[in-house]
């Protein structure tokens, strides 16, 4: 998967773990965060292309993330 094109929403395409990067797809990744309590950044874009406000991609901050981008949608 190396250098292929990816579905991965994450644009941190430097990042060690993000999918082009090596054959393993989503999984470093996804370990990663589930071992931090974090969720992966590509839950949060699938709410909103704009995530720079943001301060920590944590399970909590998504579903505040997703209670107020829902309400925005909405109105």
């Amino acid at each position: 998967m190396a250098n292929e094109k990816h579905f991965c929403t994450c644009n941190e395409t430097t990042c060690k773990l993000h999918p082009t990067n090596h054959d393993m797809g989503c999984d470093p990744c996804i370990r990663k965060n589930l071992n931090k309590g974090e969720m992966p950044g590509c839950f949060f874009h699938l709410i909103s292309d704009d995530t720079s406000e943001l301060k920590e991609f944590t399970i909590d901050s998504f579903v505040k993330f997703y209670l107020d981008h829902k309400k925005s949608k909405t109105q």
